[in-house]
């Protein structure tokens, strides 16, 4: 016997946009896992070198000594003013440096078309300008979108990959598209393990910025093999960092900062490393490791460390984040901290599994950006997207203020050694998300979420140096699913820790009998994903406390 979330909130929910709380994205499929792997830094191969007609001046001022010698000798060689003329002109292999400056791509800026329709949160074909106006593909589409049983009677258009690759920067600053779509196996063909990396001090001396006029500010699509390397990437209109069915990348030493939806993203790829990433200002998420690499815990195909995360609405999401490795790392002062899920349609490798969250620091995610003052300001019918302050987080996705890390809808994960405190609602958050809130029409797949997740050796409530410093509840679990146990998490001093599980979280191994689940605690949960983007921001959906500032623990 089993206990469903209530039928009037199920209901509710797939009347949703389909892409709200989501990026809508053409069909996908996953690399090849069996090869690959995370490209190493170059010192040597052939080079193009970008720069400003500041540039000089600025490494006058950053450099001297031998260091500033080396780098005016590479500016001698500087044949390029923007980094999409660079990439255009690269060959795979080629190392693209790019020089002290600000880089605002004004020629890819001219292109940038206004297709996408911010209230519905979708493309709209008809305000597509460009050569490639017919170059879509409706997600709802059975053929197209190979999810037959969730066919929907109006479209839901959004661009091809050939789109992308004749019109490089239709929705993108700079664009790196390297499969010749002449080769069905959809592998890159040209412009392969591309090295774009500043040559700045540090990586603030090159900034890359879209204005929030690009929906992506840089999109790797297909482009086995990228590196991207110390700078700063900024006020992208969608994704600041965008990497899609790329198997092998690398994302080091970058600051990302003012997305209106997520910092650094990457989506059904493969064989990745997000390493020494500062992320900050996003609508969404910091960091996003969507639709990751199915290895169903046998392998984690990518991995995030040293992530510095803050201030965003929350500071890592991952919607079916599978088979990815997060360690060494803090997230703080988000309204989230991390979250994990099953929830949006149309992600590939549904439902999530397989994530490991280890050694990091996850605390005071307690910034509010759902208030009334917040709702008010972010509201599209007062002030349209592109009138907004982009410092200002404007949130795209719900998440429960005061949370410092949740799996909603997942299986296997790990959660083991992290340092888990001041975040006022929940350290941990455990819930059952049901299959048909991401479309999933086969009802014995109904419950195939909540399994055999571990939480383990986990310090709660209390700072690395000692400090007392409590969550408002360390673990919350609706009681739902099989397998689930904690073992060895300690409070200040090695109490126990707190939940909300009246006679106790069961401990490790987990039993394998199917739990059905608290009703009011599922039911406490249920509305609070009706809460739309798309719906002005207005009244929180009824019952659902997720988007209230919880009072700090004494």
């Amino acid at each position: 016997m089993r206990t469903l979330w209530p039928a009037a909130a199920v209901a509710a929910l797939l009347l949703l946009p389909a892409a709200a709380g989501a990026h809508p994205e053409r069909q996908v499929f996953f690399p090849d896992g069996s090869t690959g792997a995370v490209p190493e830094y170059r010192t040597t191969g052939p080079s193009k070198v970008v720069c400003k007609p500041d540039s000089a001046q600025r490494i006058r001022d950053e450099f001297d000594g031998g260091l500033e010698a080396k780098r005016l000798r590479q500016l001698a060689r500087c044949s390029y003013h923007d980094i999409q003329a660079a990439v255009n002109a690269a060959s795979s292999g080629d190392r693209i440096l790019i020089m002290p400056g600000v880089y605002h791509e004004e020629p890819s800026l001219a292109q940038v078309d206004g297709s996408f329709d911010y209230d519905a949160n979708q493309y709209d074909r008809a305000k597509d300008a460009s050569p490639c106006r017919d170059m879509y593909q409706d997600i709802y589409d059975p053929v197209a979108s190979g999810l037959a049983g969730n066919v929907r009677s109006d479209p839901v258009w959004v661009p091809t990959y050939e789109h992308h690759r004749s019109c490089p920067n239709h929705q993108n600053l700079i664009a790196i598209a390297g499969d010749d779509p002449a080769d069905p196996d959809r592998v890159c063909d040209d412009k392969c393990n591309l090295q774009i990396e500043g040559m700045g001090r540090t990586r603030a001396d090159v900034v890359i910025s879209g204005s929030r006029r690009a929906l992506n500010v840089i999109r790797a699509d297909r482009a086995d093999g990228i590196y991207l390397s110390h700078f700063t990437v900024e006020l992208s209109d969608f994704n600041n960092i965008y990497v899609l069915e790329t198997n092998g990348f690398r994302i080091e030493d970058v600051e990302s900062r003012y997305s209106r939806e997520y910092g650094v993203l990457s989506f059904t790829s493969d064989h990745g490393l997000y390493d020494n990433i500062e992320s900050y200002g996003a609508g969404d998420s910091g960091v996003y490791p969507g639709s990751g690499p199915e290895g169903h815990c046998a392998r984690y195909g990518i991995e995030l460390r040293h992530i510095d995360s803050h201030d965003n609405t929350l500071g890592y999401s991952g919607t079916a984040g599978n088979g990815i490795w997060v360690h060494d790392s803090k997230f703080h002062h988000n309204a989230t901290g991390l979250t994990t899920d099953s929830f949006a349609f149309g992600h590939p490798g549904m439902p999530q599994d397989c994530a490991k969250f280890e050694r990091n620091e996850i605390y005071s995610n307690n910034n509010n950006v759902f208030d009334d003052q917040r709702d008010a300001y972010c509201r599209t019918a007062n002030r349209p997207v592109q009138e907004r302050d982009p410092t200002v987080v404007c949130p795209t996705f719900q998440a429960p203020v005061g949370t410092g890390i949740g799996i909603f809808g997942g299986n296997g994960n790990i959660v083991r050694d992290n340092w888990i405190y001041d975040n006022w609602r929940d350290g941990a958050k455990l819930l059952w998300v049901p299959a048909n809130f991401r479309g999933e029409s086969d009802p014995s797949k109904e419950v195939d979420t909540s399994f055999d997740n571990l939480y383990r050796d986990n310090h709660m409530g209390v700072r690395p140096d000692g400090t007392r410093d409590p969550n408002g509840n360390d673990f919350w679990w609706d009681e739902e699913g099989r397998g689930n146990c904690w073992m060895g998490n300690a409070g200040p001093g090695g109490a126990a820790p707190s939940s909300n599980v009246l006679l106790g979280l069961p401990g490790c191994p987990g039993a394998q009998v199917l739990l059905p689940g608290n009703p009011a605690k599922t039911a406490s949960q249920a509305t609070c994903s009706q809460w739309d983007p798309q719906d002005d921001l207005l009244d929180d959906p009824p019952g659902c406390d997720w988007f209230t500032t919880p009072k700090e623990p004494s």
